[in-house]
C-alpha cells in the first residue's frame, strides 16, 4: 500500500510539472528547471506555540536584549493543528543569478535595498549564489507566478521548517551555532550561498529556513488571526486578500543580521509588502495556493 501511495504522489506531481511548464516561456522554464524541489506530503502538523512556550520564548528574548515585545510572542498562541495537502517547496532560497533571469525576460525593475539602491550592483549582495534581497513582496510573488508557482503560506512554511514533530528550530532543538546551523547574528555580515549550513537542514531537507535572509510568505499578517479560530482541524489555511498593498505581510526565519531569538520557526513577523530591504528574499511552492480570505 505504501508503494502505490508514493508512486501515486510521484505520478501526482509529476503531471503537475507537465501542466506547469506547458504555459511558460522559454526563459520561465528554463529557470524553472534550475530550481530543487523537495516534496512534502500531505498531512497534519502542529503550528504555533503553547502559551507555555511563547512565555518561555519571550523570557529567553529578553535575556537576550531583544527588541521583540509580548505581542510578537503572543501571535504564535493557540497552538492548533493543520492539515495541509501534499506541495513541493524549493529547497533552496531564490538566487540572484535565477531572479536575473527574471529580470531579463520581464523587464521588472531591479532588486532596491533599504535606502533605494541597487542590490545587484553591491558586491555584498549579489552573488550568483547568495539569495537575492531588495524584493517586495510583488516582485516575490511575480517571480514565483513567473514559473507557474507561488509564495508558500504561512502555513505551508512552518511545516516545512518544523516537520512534523513540532521543532523549534529546523535542525531539532538545540540552539544556533553560527558555524554549524545557519548564518545569523552578522557573523558573517552578509547572505551567504545558499546551502552552506546542512547541518540546519530541515526534517526534509530544506536548507537555510533560519538565519540567511527572513523569507516571504503569501499571508498578510494578522496577529489574532489564530486566535480567531475555533478547535477544528484548518484545512490549507490561508489569511489574504490578495493585491490589497496596505496590509503587512508575515516574514518568517531570522536572517544574517539578526540574533538567535528570530531564529525560532514558529516566530512571526511582518514587513509591508512594496517595501524591500537588504535582508528579505524568499522560496516558492507549487502548486498555487487557493486564494482564500480567512480559514
Amino acid at each position: 500500500m505504501r508503494c502505490i501511495c508514493i508512486t501515486i504522489l510521484v505520478i501526482f506531481f509529476c503531471s503537475l510539472s507537465s501542466l506547469v511548464t506547458a504555459d511558460l516561456t522559454l526563459a520561465a522554464e528554463k529557470t524553472l528547471n534550475t530550481i530543487k524541489w523537495v516534496e512534502i506530503p500531505a498531512g497534519e502538523f502542529l503550528m504555533g506555540s503553547t502559551p507555555k512556550e511563547a512565555e518561555t520564548a519571550f523570557n529567553d528574548a529578553k535575556l537576550r536584549s531583544s527588541l521583540l515585545e509580548k505581542h510578537a510572542f503572543d501571535a504564535e498562541v493557540p497552538q492548533h493543528t493543520v492539515h495541509l495537502s501534499a506541495y513541493q517547496i524549493s529547497r533552496y532560497e531564490i538566487t540572484n543569478a535565477q531572479y536575473r533571469a527574471f529580470i531579463e525576460a520581464t523587464n521588472r525593475p531591479v532588486p532596491r535595498g533599504n535606502n533605494g539602491e541597487e542590490t545587484l550592483k553591491d558586491n555584498n549582495y549579489n552573488a550568483d549564489t547568495q539569495p537575492v534581497v531588495g524584493v517586495t513582496w510583488f516582485d516575490a510573488q511575480a517571480f514565483a507566478e513567473w514559473i507557474g508557482a507561488s509564495l508558500p503560506t504561512e502555513a505551508q512554511w512552518e511545516r516545512a521548517a518544523r516537520g512534523t514533530e513540532g521543532r523549534k528550530y529546523p535542525w531539532g532543538n538545540d540552539p544556533p551555532k553560527v558555524r554549524q546551523h545557519a548564518n545569523f547574528a552578522r557573523r558573517y555580515n552578509k547572505p551567504t550561498p545558499v546551502g552552506q549550513f546542512q547541518e540546519g537542514d530541515s526534517p526534509n531537507g530544506i536548507v537555510d529556513l533560519a538565519g540567511n535572509v527572513w523569507e516571504w510568505c503569501l499571508d498578510e499578517y494578522d496577529s489574532s488571526f489564530y486566535q480567531r479560530n475555533g478547535k477544528d482541524v484548518k484545512q490549507d489555511p490561508l489569511n489574504l486578500r490578495f493585491r490589497d498593498i496596505l496590509r503587512a505581510r508575515v516574514i518568517r526565519g531570522g536572517a544574517w543580521d539578526t540574533g538567535s531569538t528570530f531564529l525560532r520557526s514558529a516566530l512571526r513577523s511582518m514587513f509591508y509588502p512594496l517595501d524591500s530591504t537588504h535582508n528579505i528574499g524568499f522560496r516558492v511552492v507549487r502548486p498555487r495556493p487557493q486564494i482564500k480570505k480567512q480559514y
